[in-house]
């Protein structure tokens, strides 16, 4: 895809048809997504410029247009022109300032990226604004395109730990089904998986607080504290706890604290894309206390549960199917 389609894209003046074929052509390869970033950051940088010096993107055409040049030669001449950019003090792509002006009929998320690490997978992100993540398996995030502009919203469905980038003038906002979070430069780890019904946020470093449906603030944290939500009540429970506990799976390393056998069925089934019915009454809600590691084969993860509960279980393969584990 030429460079002026994509610009096209960014700065909000691509029809229904282009952005379908642009977001086609982004999914086709990691090198796309690769080339789209370097440009969007080449853009996004030279966008903070007022364009005092009368340069435009014409100006740089014949530097970065050529289509048959190989991919690291097209990111080196980008890096090239992102360094005349600062030099010459202009905004090479001021007049691709975002102009696009908000629809009512398009959802919050319509047009928007979003990055999902699969069942048995966990997938670390770099946001545009430098924020890093880290999700856990299943898990979705989202944010607008226009992202960059000071808009630091994004939309989480599971668990992730965030490590935010500062900006006191844009705070950063984590949106889920039952409650928000606004942040004032931290790192912290939140969970919101939507069939959990349930939300918890446990504060590392820094500060948060916690938004209604409404986005007013209702109550902070501070640091070494547990935020938990359950949709079946109406109060926010706020406790003193380890971190690590909660923070560890990042390293592949999980510990329980009087945990029903239920909810840890839910997460090895994130953990290992397998399908795990309970079978023995009253097996549910058997309590577990230890630690397991996540990168262990599911089979020893499984004869460690049996080590202090009455779990027993059988293993049965299917064809193009996650596996099914039956707990008796």
């Amino acid at each position: 895809m030429d460079n002026n389609s994509i610009l096209k894209y960014l700065q909000g003046k691509a029809s229904e048809k282009e952005k379908e074929l642009f977001f086609r052509w982004l999914e086709e390869s990691p090198e796309h997504k690769e080339e789209f970033s370097a440009v969007k950051k080449i853009w996004a940088l030279s966008a903070k410029y007022k364009n005092t010096e009368g340069t435009t993107w014409a100006d740089l055409k014949p530097v970065v247009q050529p289509e048959k040049k190989t991919h690291k030669h097209f990111i080196r001449i980008l890096k090239q022109a992102a360094i005349f950019i600062i030099l010459v003090g202009c905004g090479a792509l001021a007049q691709f300032y975002i102009s696009q002006k908000a629809d009512n009929n398009q959802t919050v998320y319509a047009d928007s990226f979003s990055v999902k690490a699969p069942l048995g997978q966990m997938t670390n992100l770099e946001l545009p604004d430098g924020t890093l993540v880290m999700l856990n398996s299943g898990t979705t995030i989202s944010y607008s395109s226009d992202f960059t502009s000071g808009n630091r919203q994004v939309y989480l469905q599971g668990e992730a730990f965030f490590d935010v980038q500062k900006d006191v003038d844009h705070p950063f906002i984590v949106n889920s089904e039952f409650l928000g979070v606004k942040v004032y430069g931290t790192s912290f780890n939140i969970q919101a998986y939507p069939e959990d019904r349930t939300f918890a946020a446990t504060l590392v470093e820094g500060s948060i607080g916690l938004l209604d449906a409404n986005g007013e603030e209702v109550t902070k944290l501070v640091p070494g504290e547990k935020a938990c939500f359950d949709e079946s009540g109406t109060n926010i429970e706020i406790k003193q706890v380890d971190t690590a506990m909660y923070t560890s799976w990042k390293e592949g390393l999980v510990t329980y604290r009087n945990e029903r056998l239920e909810d840890i069925a839910k997460q090895i089934e994130r953990w290992y894309n397998v399908e795990i019915v309970i079978q023995k009454e009253g097996l549910g809600d058997e309590r577990y206390f230890g630690t397991i590691l996540k990168n262990k084969p599911i089979d020893q993860i499984l004869e460690v549960l049996k080590l202090t509960t009455s779990l027993q279980y059988e293993i049965v393969p299917r064809a193009n199917k996650p596996s099914l584990i039956y707990w008796k």
